[in-house]
């Protein structure tokens, strides 16, 4: 009992540091922002794909507080976008 206790409390103690930071939150807003710029700007045929994209991620953000959840929206498109550069 006393050991899971203490693993709680350390891991709680810890969570903090692993959560997202709403300066985090802008880095990855300005990331995917140059990314799908730089994609549209060599297929202009893939704007109306990456504008979808880029409400799903923003429609994370009006519907949660939960940091943590809207990075992973944001990690999710960054991660795609990169695999399409």
């Amino acid at each position: 009992m006393r050991r899971t206790i203490l693993a709680l409390s350390l891991l709680l103690a810890a969570t903090p540091a692993f959560a997202c930071t709403e300066a985090e939150l802008q880095e990855k807003s300005i990331s995917l922002a140059e990314l799908v710029k730089a994609i549209t700007t060599k297929d202009p045929s893939k704007a109306q794909d990456w504008r979808r994209r880029q409400v799903e991620v923003d429609r994370v953000a009006e519907r949660t507080t939960d940091f943590d959840e809207i990075c992973a929206a944001y990690d999710k498109a960054i991660a795609e976008a990169k695999a399409q550069q």
